[in-house]
């Protein structure tokens, strides 16, 4: 039985999966302290469906950036404007 401490670590090793799939992007453009970055990597090392969610995320991530503006049609060409606009910046 596990206790309470256990069950609530922070530690993305530790952290339930959908914890860890939430720092995909951080972790691919090396956004993470160097202690996550770690522990996720660990994570990612004995956790095969996360490892599945980061190899589909990394390659979704490079068909997009190698998309161009005209490959887009104009309709969502406009609806990804407008979300950007109102998102603001980052």
């Amino acid at each position: 039985m596990t206790s309470e401490s256990d069950t609530t670590r922070s530690a993305p090793s530790r952290a339930p999966c959908s914890r860890v799939v939430a720092l995909l992007a951080d972790y691919l453009e090396q956004r993470l302290l160097p202690a996550q970055h770690a522990e996720l990597t660990r994570h990612l090392n004995d956790c095969h469906t996360c490892l599945a969610q980061l190899q589909t995320y990394r390659s979704t991530v490079s068909l997009l950036r190698s998309l161009r503006d005209e490959d887009l049609p104009p309709d969502l060409r406009r609806t990804l404007s407008l979300f950007l606009d109102h998102r603001g910046p980052n």
